[in-house]
């Protein structure tokens, strides 16, 4: 009996000390989960930090890369330096609702959370607002369309709402239509901030889903031009030859900087535009030629229907970009050219003519013909001709006809008091026009015309500029190697029906 009562303790003691065990190796276990999952969340934590980190870094990036490399390309973004960066990394918030930073390349972005389609292509700071040059579906009403600046990188936090101001242009029958959106802010609203981004909603108390980087050109940071040549859309454009050119005629005429708004070119096109770049880039040119990517936005694969590759739009862009960093601004297209036949060039003729009308705030060249449809060489100019097949020296047969003064004239303005500019005409501004007679400037349009007039010789240009450009094309020429004159094969063209209200098509076609 004793014998079994020592066993019987010795069992209850064996079935205690198991249970300690096993509540020890729970308490054990207990606390390994815990760690692993502190630690997993810690993990977890600073994999977002880093994201949140890469994603404000690599703005950061593109922005210093886009205007310290590639600046006679895009034409200079802000700068965004690294202690900015590393400040900003320290309150990023752990939300999924914090709005994201479009890419800083210029393109249209549609913007999310909206009511109906709107495309941005750039905002602009103007000094008292942003200007915000998009694209949005014809006849509908934004009813309170709201802009959202951030003055910091941390995009967590809106500092200002402010309702937009929204102007459609130029519908013609089409889709979509060209849009200028302001954003005003007031002093009181500004307190010597310019913001960093503005995004949009529709309703006051939500939060947009995206940010659009605004663009501040400094006059303190960037060059500043007596003259910036503006041209819209280069589309399907591979005629190298006129481009070189253009290029070198607005040199002559006084042109510090030409902005050109890239389509779709060639390759030898494009050899010739990053000529230029690297040579502004390295120091060694004085013409800043700046190429803007304009690939307009797409729809279920096909680009959407807008009138004329949407060029008023880029004109206003150019207008609003250039604004402050321009004495005068010069509207044209590549096969134009705005001729002073009194004066060398385009500075000594508008001074000249501020004197004469103190109030003029653009000065208008009505437009004559050079058709493409009959050669005819200038004398002593032949090989140059056949070796550079410049328009000026080999088109020398001009309509007789002038147009008037409201059809097809282009204009150089003062950008300081213009708002806003059509393809023709001063839209917006304070002053008056000075329309040119024909004996001081005329715009000269090299382009292939039914035969309608009665044609005249006019080699004013040729002979007042023509060694001087001669001399230009052969330094040009000598820097592009291998690149063809005149047009090269593009990839495959897309060409889509657009039909008006009026039930009348219209055919548009876009390189693929």
């Amino acid at each position: 009996c004793q014998s079994h009562q020592t066993r019987t303790m010795t069992s209850v003691s064996r079935v205690h000390g198991c249970v300690y065990a096993a509540a020890i190796l729970g308490i054990i276990v207990f606390m390994l989960v815990l760690l692993h999952t502190n630690t997993g969340a810690r993990n977890h934590m600073i994999k977002y930090k880093a994201a949140g980190l890469q994603r404000i870094k690599s703005l950061g990036r593109n922005l210093i890369v886009s205007l310290n490399k590639s600046q006679a390309l895009n034409g200079g973004l802000m700068k965004i330096n690294d202690d900015q960066i590393k400040k900003s990394i320290e309150n990023v918030p752990q939300s999924s609702a914090i709005p994201y930073v479009v890419n800083v390349r210029h393109s249209f972005e549609l913007v999310e959370g909206l009511k109906s389609h709107l495309y941005i292509y750039s905002a602009l700071w103007n000094v008292k607002n942003v200007r915000l040059e998009s694209i949005k579906v014809k006849g509908y009403v934004f009813q309170n369309l709201q802009c959202v600046f951030y003055y910091t990188l941390d995009n967590s936090k809106p500092d200002l709402y402010v309702k937009s101001e929204i102007k459609q242009r130029n519908a013609n029958g089409l889709q979509y239509v060209i849009a200028h959106i302001t954003c005003p802010i007031t002093k009181n609203e500004f307190k010597g901030k310019i913001p960093m981004f503005v995004g949009f909603v529709e309703n006051a108390l939500d939060k947009p889903r995206q940010l659009f980087p605004v663009e501040h050109l400094s006059q303190s940071k960037e060059v500043t031009h007596e003259f910036t040549e503006c041209v819209p859309a280069m589309h399907e454009w591979a005629n190298a030859a006129l481009l070189v050119e253009k290029i070198e005629m607005g040199r002559l005429f006084g042109a510090g900087r030409i902005v050109l708004y890239d389509t779709s070119i060639s390759p030898s096109v494009d050899a010739v535009l990053r000529m230029y770049a690297r040579e502004w880039a390295e120091g060694r040119e004085t013409l800043e030629v700046v190429v803007l990517p304009w690939k307009l936005p797409k729809e279920s694969g096909e680009q959407i229907p807008i009138h004329y590759w949407a060029q008023e739009l880029a004109m206003d862009d150019c207008l609003y970009r250039y604004k402050r960093l321009s004495k005068y601004i010069v509207f044209d297209d590549l096969d134009e050219f705005l001729v002073p036949f009194k004066h060398d060039n385009w500075s000594a003729l508008v001074e000249e003519r501020q004197k004469l009308n103190p109030k003029s705030i653009g000065w208008l060249f009505r437009s004559s013909v050079f058709s493409k449809n009959i050669p005819s060489v200038a004398l002593g100019y032949e090989q140059d001709y056949l070796r550079y097949r410049s328009s000026i020296l080999g088109l020398t047969m001009r309509d007789e006809y002038i147009y008037p003064k409201d059809i097809r004239p282009k204009l150089i303005v003062n950008p300081g008091v213009v708002e806003e500019m059509g393809v023709h005409l001063i839209s917006k501004g304070t002053g008056s026009t000075d329309i040119l007679p024909v004996d001081v400037g005329l715009l000269f349009h090299y382009r292939k015309e039914p035969n309608c007039c009665r044609r005249i010789k006019d080699t004013r240009l040729v002979y007042k500029y023509g060694d001087r450009l001669v001399a230009r094309l052969k330094e040009i020429w000598s820097k592009l190697p291998g690149v063809g004159l005149g047009w090269s094969p593009l990839s495959k063209i897309n060409c889509t029906i657009h039909q008006k209200p009026d039930k009348k098509k219209i055919k548009q076609c876009s390189r693929l």
